[in-house]
């Protein structure tokens, strides 16, 4: 193996020829695909077909693929790649904020009455749609990020504190604990946390993206369960809906 410095977070290597940039990065990257992959592939064995849970699938496979395509385009060939061929990543990425965003308010319309979950079903369209065509037409990342803060921040976590307080259901509780672990993920990258050149901080926060995708499997894992199913299909209750 031969180590090659460059400008990036990390120095390329070589193994048997092939040069891989940020390899750790990558490596990291591709540890929180294979944890929404394997959730995916988990949330599809649930007796449960609800609405929730199948937006759920959309958002970690759609995750996963978007992280991969980060791993090679953005990190392993950034060197070899152009620029715009990160853009089907930033795409799949923001459609599967926007699916878990929807798998919220789909949960939460029995609480929410007609109308606002209309407004809100069509605020997250209307919201991705600009998004989209705003990230395609500029190439700017800072989009992507601002687009996740939006679906996280202002539309899955008061919702799911909303459940929470309603039903106390574990489902809500693990949500918000996925959440504050993206937080985590933010703080230290912002923070720029690294424990030297070959642990960035990037790769700090995979890690915390790694646990946050972890809790949000099992909050869409406790949707499936047949107490809270019609719940997560947006019928009306009769009582508080057991944790």
């Amino acid at each position: 193996m031969e180590v090659l410095p460059t400008t990036n977070f990390q120095p390329d290597i070589i193994l048997w020829g092939l040069r891989l940039g940020e390899p750790m990065i990558a490596f990291t990257g591709l540890l929180v695909s294979s944890v929404c992959f394997y959730a995916w592939l988990r949330l599809g064995k649930l007796q449960a077909k609800n609405d929730t849970l199948k937006l759920s699938r959309v958002f970690f496979l759609l995750t996963s693929i978007s992280i991969v395509i980060g791993a090679i385009v953005g990190h392993l060939f950034l060197y070899a790649l152009p620029f715009e061929f990160k853009l089907p990543g930033w795409v799949m990425g923001m459609i599967a904020v926007s699916a878990l965003e929807q798998a919220s308010i789909v949960k939460a319309k029995v609480f929410l009455g007609e109308k606002l979950f209309k407004a809100l079903f069509y605020l997250n369209i209307i919201e991705l749609t600009l998004a989209l065509w705003f990230i395609s037409t500029t190439l700017w990342f800072p989009v992507v990020e601002i687009h996740s803060a939006f679906g996280f921040l202002l539309i899955v976590m008061p919702l799911e504190i909303m459940l929470w307080g309603k039903t106390r259901s574990k489902a809500s509780l693990e949500m918000l604990l996925g959440i504050l672990l993206l937080v985590g993920a933010v703080l230290a990258h912002i923070l720029k946390i690294s424990l030297g050149v070959w642990f960035s901080y990037f790769d700090i926060a995979h890690l915390f993206m790694c646990a946050s995708m972890w809790k949000f499997m099992q909050g869409a894992e406790q949707w499936g369960k047949p107490d809270l199913a019609t719940v997560a299909d947006g019928e009306a209750l009769s009582k508080k809906v057991p944790a």
